[in-house]
């Protein structure tokens, strides 16, 4: 038997490990694979495989097993309380799952048999009367027990594939067996959704090493953290490597076999998220803005042009499908990484919902949680207090406080302009920059302001940046800011924020850019004012830039915005 991977972890459940010692003993020439997770082919939720095994002149079998030593059915639910969902309903999704992708991917198994069975090592199971299964779907411990050998097992699990084939009239039996060549295309298939790929050792560690050298000795005790503790929270102001940090988490645990769940506020950094971690082809690892991935785990599709009242009556939509044992048991993490957390802190229909991805809730449940709190101007200050009290009460504790991000120039006006925190940041990773790391220009209307914008792209593009290094932040909508005159007007490409891969330079505003960055930031429309809102857009826009800075203000804000920056500079001198 060819053994996918070749050896199984003894921290494994007894019943894998049973089964798998089976099938290794076995001389026939089959492929078994242990642990596929199928997740991103199955909308996110999850949809774990424990073997799959290709019997060549018969078809693919999908094979659940439970470890439980009791098992039963009594008409409406399963026991014991931690079967939350049928085992033959789980072995049938991902069976139809692993079918669709492999149709989709590789046309030589259109018509390949996949079926699927439950194998219960160590429990009795009778068939019970009212309950849609066949007796050759399960294997329980009398029959596995009396499987004497490998060989045995493995005759044991051909009768069931065939008798499943032969009671499946949409099933046409395998009329070739299949050849060694597209046995090894099947494995090469399978490789990106192995939940344990021990031969990428060397590569994690590659990836470990390289982080820590990007990491200060301030945030690198994080990720001891986490080794150590299941719940660990993170403070720290914008440009302190929190989102790096969680990334990297989410990366280690889903490499430790974890499914995994990276969830932030933002739309934009959720995008980002996503791409990054997807490119690691991690089948149990998902990322992406909360209501992108709570979405995506209970099948909620948007309407092509959701109103208000969608979003408004989404959280409890949501809440009601996740009290749902077997929708929460396909969507339920075994860890998240929550950044912005104070975002989601401060929500409570929201932070229901994500208490019902985590198992254990937020109180046994493991999790890295991320955030600013110091810096937020939120509706949901009492909400967001009194949460995060209870966050601060159970978990272990990190504050990062220097900036990695900014130029010392950049933060301290960020720390002036803003109702910032002036104890945010410790000190600056990156020190100088030079005398134009930022700039305060003044204009007297649309018009003028555009024209002035347009200049300084191409002072900066005549600098050595390209378009794709300037992002173009508005302070308010964008529908009423300089955006859609400057595109009028301007010979360059302008494209979104969200647009990673294309050319030209960026566009957005300030609050739906955070947690983002960019080389070169240009904050247009600023009117000042005290509000506390308006004033810690600017500690989101500025600290965005990790180069250069542009303000442009409009001249009837000049005496107050002067003002702020004439302090500015003087913490500078």
């Amino acid at each position: 038997m060819r053994m996918i991977p070749s050896f199984i972890d003894e921290s494994a459940p007894l019943g894998e490990v049973a089964v798998f010692r089976k099938l290794e003993s076995s001389r026939y020439d089959w492929v078994a694979i242990h642990s596929l997770d199928l997740a991103p082919y199955n909308s996110n939720r999850r949809t774990e495989i424990d073997f799959v095994i290709l019997i060549p002149d018969c078809g693919i079998l999908c094979v659940e097993v439970k470890s439980h030593r009791e098992i039963g059915f009594d008409g409406s639910r399963w026991f014991p309380d931690s079967i939350t969902k049928s085992p033959f309903r789980q072995a049938q999704d991902a069976r139809f799952a692993l079918r669709r992708r492999l149709v989709d991917r590789l046309s030589a198994f259109a018509h390949v048999p996949v079926i699927h069975c439950c194998v219960f090592p160590q429990a009795d199971f009778a068939v019970p009367a009212n309950v849609s299964i066949q007796p050759f779907e399960v294997l329980d411990r009398g029959r596995f027990s009396g499987c004497g050998s490998g060989e045995a097992f493995c005759d044991a699990l051909k009768r069931m594939a065939q008798l499943a084939i032969g009671a499946d009239p949409q099933i046409i039996p395998l009329m070739v067996p299949l050849s060694a060549f597209h046995i090894d295309e099947f494995v090469s298939f399978c490789y990106p959704i192995r939940r344990r790929r021990p031969e990428k050792d060397a590569e994690i560690r590659y990836c470990q090493e390289e982080l820590e050298e990007r990491l200060r000795e301030q945030q690198r005790p994080v990720l001891r953290l986490t080794e150590y503790n299941v719940r660990v929270l993170v403070e720290g102001g914008a440009g302190t490597g929190k989102s790096l940090i969680g990334l990297e988490v989410a990366r280690r645990k889903a490499a430790q076999g974890l499914r995994v769940g990276y969830l932030c506020f933002n739309r934009l950094i959720g995008s980002w998220a996503a791409r990054n971690l997807g490119a690691d082809c991690h089948p149990h690892l998902i990322g992406g803005s909360v209501f992108s991935v709570l979405m995506a785990v209970t099948g909620i599709e948007a309407p092509d042009d959701p109103d208000n009242d969608f979003w408004a009556e989404l959280p409890l939509r949501i809440q009601d499908l996740l009290t749902d044992p077997e929708c929460a048991h396909d969507a339920r993490f075994d860890y998240l990484v929550i950044d912005e957390a104070q975002d989601i802190l401060a929500r409570p229909d929201l932070l229901d919902c994500v208490r019902l991805l985590i198992d254990g809730d937020l109180v046994d449940g493991s999790y890295l949680m991320l955030g600013d709190f110091r810096n937020q101007v939120l509706t949901g200050a009492g909400e967001l207090e009194a949460n995060l009290a209870d966050v601060r009460h159970r978990a272990a504790r990190w504050l990062l406080s220097e900036n990695c991000r900014n130029y010392k120039s950049i933060g301290q006006v960020a720390m002036t302009l803003s109702l910032a925190d002036r104890n945010t940041y410790s000190g600056y990773l990156r020190q100088g920059g030079g005398l134009q790391t930022w700039d305060l220009t003044m204009y007297e209307d649309a018009a003028d302001q555009a024209r002035r914008v347009s200049e300084r792209i191409g002072l900066v593009l005549g600098s050595g940046f390209r378009e794709e290094d300037i992002t173009v932040l508005s302070f308010g909508a964008e529908e009423s800011s300089v955006l859609p005159l400057l595109r009028e007007q301007s010979r360059r490409s302008l494209v979104s924020a969200a647009q990673f891969e294309a050319k030209g330079i960026r566009k957005s505003t300030v609050s739906a850019y955070k947690g983002l960055e960019n080389k070169v930031i240009i904050i247009t429309d600023v009117v000042p004012s005290d509000s506390g809102f308006e004033r810690n857009r600017f500690y989101t826009g500025i600290t965005r830039a990790t180069e250069r800075l542009y303000i442009f203000c409009h001249k009837s804000g000049a005496s107050q915005l002067a003002k702020w920056a004439a302090s500015a500079g003087k913490d500078n001198e």
